[in-house]
């Protein structure tokens, strides 16, 4: 009876062995498979942000060239010595680049979220940063986004009545061509009255305090770089 005893005992032991270790295998396999995955959502991740970092400096770019054309506008209300063409072609381009916007491509980064990657990132510092890039900076941006937009249109329709031009949209590979060229184009006595002062250093504000953000997006996306590249 004993040995009946011992022997069902050792087979039990041997049965609930082999059933531990499969568990223990299997949710090995399944750990490895999601930290395969992890890293391969990294460096998907990587590309990603590499062409945010070239939207980003079209953007700083078409701002900057908007900031010049708002320049000239405020110089020339007082001493009316530019051509009525050139007046026509920098507030144009206000017109066009004052609404551009930058925006994250989010989906590597909600993918990440979603299939619980993200909480495999051992690297506090990496976490903080796509959390500040994705999350924090992104909310900055809607809100500063919606706030614009509304803007921008008061502004164009503020305009219409002052200023008539035809413009030449030149169409690129996927792309428009900003730097369009423009033709029929009436500028009114009633564009230099003191409105439209208000109106060109409101646009000149408010783009600055746009650029004031995408430096912070610059910033966090530097940080996220360097931690990546700790990461690998």
């Amino acid at each position: 009876m004993r040995k009946k005893v011992l022997r069902y005992g050792l087979e039990f032991l041997v049965v609930f062995s082999g059933i531990l270790l499969s568990f223990v295998i299997d949710n090995r396999i399944k750990v490895n498979e999601r930290i395969a995955n992890k890293d391969l959502l990294l460096n998907q991740l990587s590309i990603a942000l590499n062409e945010d970092r070239i939207q980003l400096e079209v953007v700083k770019s078409a701002l900057d060239n908007c900031l010049v054309s708002i320049d000239s506008l405020l110089k020339n209300h007082s001493s009316r010595n530019m051509t009525s063409k050139r007046v026509a072609l920098n507030f144009s381009n206000v017109s066009a680049r004052m609404s551009i916007s930058f925006f994250p491509q989010k989906s590597i980064y909600n993918q990440l979220i979603n299939s619980s990657a993200f909480e495999l990132i051992e690297n506090e510092e990496l976490k903080k940063g796509l959390t500040d890039y994705y999350e924090h900076l992104s909310e900055r941006n809607n809100s500063i986004n919606i706030k614009l937009d509304e803007f921008n249109q008061e502004f164009d329709y503020y305009f219409i009545p002052h200023i008539n031009y035809v413009t030449s949209v030149n169409q690129l590979d996927n792309s428009v061509d900003l730097s369009s060229s423009i033709s029929n184009y009436t500028i009114y006595d009633s564009f230099y009255q003191n409105a439209t002062l208000g109106y060109l250093t409101n646009a000149q504000k408010r783009i600055v305090f746009y650029q004031e953000l995408l430096k912070k997006y610059e910033e966090t996306l530097d940080q996220v770089f360097d931690e990546l590249r700790d990461n690998t």
